[in-house]
């Protein structure tokens, strides 16, 4: 077949159907077609995982030994594919794989699979849920069935995850759209004031100045930033600015405030006020959305990481960390679940705490699993979510408390136990993969629950 014809093979499986034409053309470029003539042996079962397979054409069937004996597993054809559970878990093949008849595969090796789902991270709850699909629990019982079962959990566990920053970053891509035409629009209505050289000057610094104060204001508190959004508004509003209160939350969100709109006002002069502000609050809502976009993006790819830090796969690049800015990446990522009035976050932060040196995906990934446990403790009636970083001797301790039911004592024993969960659909892992990745990097992993709240408390070495 030729690379077109793989292209067009490739589009008709369902789960490749979402893949762009470069994507499929990459694929395409990448893999290798294999031929297996009927009655040959296309996997053993035991031998290592050797890459993702998509059958193009003829058809296969597949047993499992148990035993002695040689038990039916199911039969693959044209359009399916395999290896991808092995590959997740890095482990051998669990079933023995022959051609029923002259059989056409194409396969991309194990490289080129995590390749491609760090190119096309929409593949990986795909992936997951065939995986999940492939490892249920079949009608023989045997030890390699019994240990596929949490196989599937985790990926289907991991899978939903994968829902969250996926749907934030088409969000936040989709309104990024729309406010880019926006920044347009009001830069050319700028542009038609004849402004002067000292006015442009003035103009280009401005979304700098913001992006920097963004990155360099500390969070507000709930009500200090709520105070903050009613005197900005109210000075834009005085000030003939349309949308003021819409425009408020996002300029004070960017770290701004009414004194710095002043020193803005007394740059460019009060008859450019108006459209000067309504660019700015576009421009600086542009950056908000790109970085939500970067922020769920990166998720999915730490996601994977995750998925591959559990199977014992490569861990991730040591950096210098500071823990303070993994929390705040976390609870922008997760902000769709923090809205609303019936959830209060708490910052009780230690200021100057020293940087680490860790992994900073995969601790991003312990942030994200506490708080999203620490929000399905809470539920819909909502209450505290308290995060808290202090020093102690040779060590940076993180602490992500709720004020909710708590836990029951006697399942106290049972949380760091793979796949258990109080909850239904849950993949109970997010305790199990935190102490893992947190004991790789030399911590500690405590829980400390009482009737009213919960703390979980993260001990790292500095």
């Amino acid at each position: 077949m030729s690379r077109e014809d793989i292209v067009t093979a490739l589009r008709r499986v369902p789960l490749f159907a979402r893949l762009t034409d470069e994507q499929l053309q990459w694929m395409a470029r990448h893999g290798r077609q294999l031929h297996f003539a009927a009655g040959t042996c296309i996997a053993a079962q035991g031998a290592p995982a050797d890459g993702l397979s998509i059958i193009l054409e003829g058809r296969t069937e597949w047993t499992r030994r148990v035993g002695s004996q040689e038990v039916p597993a199911g039969a693959l054809e044209a359009g399916d594919l395999f290896g991808e559970l092995i590959l997740f878990l890095n482990s051998p093949h669990p079933t023995t794989g022959r051609a029923a008849t002259d059989v056409r595969l194409f396969r991309l090796e194990p490289a080129t699979f995590w390749e491609l789902i760090r190119l096309a991270p929409v593949l990986s709850r795909g992936l997951m849920e065939v995986a999940s699909q492939r490892s249920a629990p079949n009608e023989v019982s045997s030890r390699q069935q019994a240990a596929l079962l949490p196989v599937g959990q985790l990926a289907a566990g991991l899978g939903g995850e994968l829902d969250s920053p996926a749907a934030s970053a088409r969000r936040s891509a989709t309104r990024l759209r729309e406010t880019l035409r926006t920044v347009s629009a009001r830069a050319m209505a700028l542009g038609e004031h004849g402004l002067s050289s000292a006015q442009r000057m003035a103009l280009l610094a401005l979304p700098r100045e913001a992006a920097e104060r963004g990155r360099t204001t500390p969070p507000l508190a709930p009500v200090a930033r709520a105070e903050r959004e009613e005197a900005m508004g109210s000075w834009l509003e005085s000030r003939g600015v349309s949308d003021a209160w819409e425009a408020a939350p996002v300029l004070v969100a960017s770290g701004l405030d009414v004194p710095w709109l002043e020193s803005v006002q007394t740059r460019v002069g009060t008859a450019l006020l108006g459209d000067v502000l309504a660019w700015l609050v576009a421009a600086v809502t542009g950056d908000v959305l790109l970085a939500e976009v970067e922020r769920g993006t990166a998720r999915v790819s730490a996601l994977v990481d995750a998925l591959k830090t559990y199977s014992f796969l490569d861990a991730a690049p040591v950096e210098e960390v500071d823990v303070h800015d993994g929390l705040e990446a976390t609870l922008s990522v997760l902000g769709h679940r923090l809205a609303g009035d019936r959830l209060t976050v708490e910052r009780q932060y230690e200021r100057g705490l020293p940087r680490l040196k860790a992994e900073g995906s995969a601790l991003e990934e312990v942030w994200t699993q506490l708080v999203l446990n620490a929000l399905q403790a809470l539920g819909e009636g909502g209450g505290r979510l308290r995060l808290r970083t202090w020093a102690e001797p040779s060590r940076v301790v993180v602490e992500v408390a709720d004020d909710g039911p708590g836990i029951p004592k006697d399942l106290m024993p049972r949380l760091f136990e793979p796949f258990f969960s109080t909850r239904p659909q849950a993949a109970g892992l997010g305790l199990d993969i935190s102490r893992r990745i947190v004991e790789r990097h030399g911590g500690e992993l405590r829980v400390l629950s009482e009737p009213g709240g919960t703390r979980v408390q993260v001990r790292l070495p500095v």
